[in-house]
């Protein structure tokens, strides 16, 4: 799990000084590491606060408008193509002669000039937040809130000097995805106080009290949930401060009451969620499962159908929320909304997971219920809310808050003996040392009988502290790592590894042998989507399908490699234009309807990017590099049918003493369309297993021979069709005695060679085992050599 969290934000819960470079070397060494540090900083100029005071339709564009918009000393004409434009809302407007962004974090940008669109002058344009250079989003204006004095230049009103921390977060610790949780860490890291205090919001009841019931019916499923009803809403946009910091994490900001809960959610790692009240028939809420055939609008657009055994939010009538997942379309609030029902709740991880997989709807709020957070951590999220909604969205309470709770919290306290202590860690760290650690941490220590501590776990802690090992290893990231002793062992290992099995054997070589020769290695997905089958002109039925995927990118198993090596090689083209890449994985072919799949093992070779002759040709090349290293005695190609392997625009299969190892082609064009791929790209996928049956981890051993050889070459005009193939097996079979071995040399097509013609140089070696071979005899030879070439092949000597 990652966060990407503003540095400013954290500083205000711990006070310090530190560069960020310096803060994130400190904190990774005992907490969680931060992966990567972004300055954020104006990427724009002649930027102002513009308000929009007229807007008409473009006279020749259907989806183009005409603004009339106030930038402080003049008003400007600038022609817009977004659709969440209204009057009076006000806007960041790029004055002629300024400058603004390409993309998020990207050096320079582009000049805005006057210019004609379609006919009408524009002086100007109003900022998406990805012409700002302040996230990747283009979907819409970037609005600002209403308080934002028109003409001002923007950098002077919204913070944007920032540096953004990218923390990577473990699994474990859903308490540290949060600005709060980091700030316990932070805290602990550097020894200073942690600054942050609960909020104590005025819950005094103004004017009509509201009623709202809440009923949790599954109490298990749901410990606690939490609520209150809040009126007198004025739904704006936020205040910049707000938006900056929620841009920086990644989110969008949308309107004040929707950047609250995402607010919340970063500050907290609290999922919270808001309901318009007037749109909870019976004024209800019910925690409960959902029944057979219910169906929910998500706020995604999405309408799902609802299985027993789903945990949901329902008011009197139907769902209107899935718990810990997604709330409603049809609950949510909007820019008309003037009361609102604030949820704030814990859901078991466990039924949020299945529920999440079995909709194939995944959430930030799924994600952080899944891996388990405290019931306790409602309270502070939710105290940050109201007052948050009382601040800017001059929200007053309407009701008490209501809690319904199942559970009674107890404090968990765990026995740590000093001793083990210095057994697990093998350096001995002082009682002292240990107590200031952990209290650094939240933890409450006292002494105990015979020197031991007992510890208290603090609630955020609770789901991941469970015995005395979980604290010493509490200890040991704060006494530092590098400072536990380190001793080289007393006894040597074996050298010597007989491998297991043969594939691990053939795997590990077979890898060295690629990387050797230059490949790239690439791993895919197991999971593959139904457009990425398709991509590859294979049929999803042919296909297992997932019951519950996590995604519709990962619906289906795959039935070949090649699938997953195209989207590799999509992906990447753009930053590197050719390449040679293995893969060596299973497949997953259907067996029966009830049965586990054939899993087979694969091995994929690929080049791109190059002319086709010389691509097949590199792939023929590597097949036989690898061949000699294996110590196959030789490989033969036959041509099949594009049929059996439809991405192929031709094809032949790879035999070794007749056996059919796989096959080798070139992608075909409509393939390569499909999956935005510009260059052509050779192929060639093997069984592995049928591979290694072949292979020998020594030469055999052949005599060197008694007499010389003679070696005469040919080059003759053939058809385009045939292959090298099928003329080494013609010549062959002329004199098998003789003939020792045929050598392709080239292949060449082009203005003097007749269509439908190729030119082919080959290499014929003669040896007699007996004696030494005159040339007249080998010319003998040669000759019936080329009589039964223009006899099967209607060749012309060159």
């Amino acid at each position: 799990m990652n966060l990407n969290i503003s540095y400013n934000w954290l500083k205000e819960y711990v006070r310090t000084d530190l560069s960020p470079q310096e803060f994130a070397k400190r904190i990774s060494l005992v907490g969680p590491s931060v992966d990567h540090i972004t300055e954020m900083k104006p990427n724009f100029s002649k930027v102002v606060v513009g308000q929009i005071k007229k807007i008409e339709n473009h006279p020749d564009a259907d989806k183009l408008h005409v603004c009339t918009v106030n930038v402080g000393r003049e008003e400007l004409q600038i022609v817009c193509g977004a659709s969440n434009i209204k009057e009076g809302q006000k806007v960041p407007v790029v004055l002629v002669g300024g400058k603004v962004a390409k993309s998020a974090g990207e050096a320079g940008g582009f000049e805005i000039k006057a210019a004609k669109l379609r006919g009408v002058e524009s002086f100007g344009m109003m900022c998406s937040l990805k012409e700002l250079g302040l996230s990747d989003d283009h979907s819409g204006i970037f609005i600002l809130p209403e308080d934002a004095k028109v003409g001002e230049p923007l950098e002077k009103i919204m913070p944007l000097n920032d540096f953004i921390l990218d923390v990577e977060v473990t699994s474990n610790r859903p308490d540290v995805m949060s600005v709060v949780g980091l700030a316990e860490e932070a805290s602990a890291a550097l020894g200073v106080k942690n600054l942050w205090q609960i909020s104590k919001p005025n819950l005094s009841v103004k004017g009509e009290k509201k009623k709202l019931a809440i009923k949790v019916k599954e109490k298990k499923l749901c410990p606690r949930y939490q609520a209150i009803v809040m009126s007198d809403i004025k739904v704006t946009a936020s205040p910049l401060w707000m938006q900056q910091r929620l841009i920086a994490s990644g989110l969008r900001p949308i309107n004040n009451l929707v950047d609250i809960t995402n607010y919340i959610l970063l500050e907290y790692g609290q999922p919270m969620h808001v309901f318009d009240y007037e749109k909870l028939a019976g004024a209800e809420l019910n925690v409960r499962l959902a029944k057979p055939g219910e169906k929910i609008l998500a706020l995604d657009g999405k309408e799902y159908e609802l299985a027993e055994g789903q945990l949901v939010i329902a008011d009197k009538q139907s769902p209107v929320a899935v718990a810990g997942v997604m709330g409603g379309e049809l609950s949510a609030a909007t820019a008309e909304t003037k009361t609102i029902v604030f949820e704030c709740a814990n859901f078991d991880s466990v039924s949020v997971r299945k529920t999440s997989r079995a909709l194939n709807l995944r959430s930030d709020s799924s994600n952080l219920y899944e891996k388990g957070i405290s019931p306790e951590n409602t309270v502070p999220a939710l105290m940050a809310a109201i007052e948050l909604a009382q601040e800017i969205a001059g929200a007053k309470v309407s009701s008490a808050i209501i809690d319904e709770k199942s559970y009674k919290h107890k404090d968990k306290t765990i026995k740590l003996a000093l001793s083990r202590v210095d057994q697990i860690l093998g350096v001995q760290v002082t009682a002292a040392e240990v107590k200031k650690s952990l209290e650094a941490l939240g933890f409450k220590v006292k002494t105990g009988l015979k020197g031991a501590l007992n510890v208290t776990v603090p609630w955020w802690r609770d789901s991941d502290i469970l015995g005395d090992h979980d604290l010493i290893e509490e200890v040991a990231r704060m006494h530092g790592y590098s400072n536990l002793p380190t001793q080289i062992m007393a006894t040597a290992l074996s050298v010597n590894y007989e491998p297991a099995d043969d594939e691990f054997y053939w795997e590990d070589k077979i890898k060295d042998f690629l990387a050797g020769f230059g490949l790239t290695e690439i791993y895919t997905y197991s999971f593959i989507s139904e457009k990425v089958i398709r991509n590859a002109r294979l049929e999803p039925k042919d296909h297992i399908k997932i019951a519950n995927p996590l995604s519709s990118d990962f619906e289906y198993m795959r039935t070949s490699l090649v699938p997953g090596a195209l989207q590799i090689i999509s992906e990447n083209q753009g930053l590197i234009s050719e390449g040679r890449l293995f893969d060596l994985s299973k497949v997953y072919i259907p067996k029966g309807e009830n049965d586990l799949a054939d899993e087979r093992f694969k091995l994929l070779i690929a080049v791109y990017g190059i002319d086709a002759n010389m691509a097949i040709d590199d792939a023929k090349g590597i097949l036989e590099g690898l061949r000699q290293r294996l110590n196959i005695s030789k490989f033969d190609f036959k041509q099949i049918p594009t049929t059996t392997k439809p991405y192929f625009a031709d094809a032949a299969e790879v035999l070794a003493n007749e056996i059919g190892l796989g096959s080798i082609g070139t992608i075909s064009a409509n393939t390569l369309s499909a999956a935005s791929i510009k260059r052509v790209v050779a192929v060639v996928e093997l069984d592995f297993n049928d591979l290694i049956a072949m292979a020998k981890t020594a030469p055999e051993y052949k005599p060197l021979p008694k007499f010389p050889a003679v070696e005469l070459d040919l080059s003759m005009e053939i058809g385009d069709s045939v292959l090298f193939s099928d003329v080494e097996a013609s010549v062959k079979k002329v004199d098998a005695d003789l003939i020792e071995q045929v050598i392709f040399l080239s292949v060449y097509q082009g203005d003097k060679i007749t269509k439908d013609k190729k030119a082919l140089a080959i290499r014929i070696i003669y040896r007699d085992n007996n004696k030494t071979l005159e040339l007249k005899e080998a010319q003998s030879a040669h000759d019936k050599v080329v009589a039964e070439l223009k006899k099967s092949y209607n060749i012309v000597v060159r």
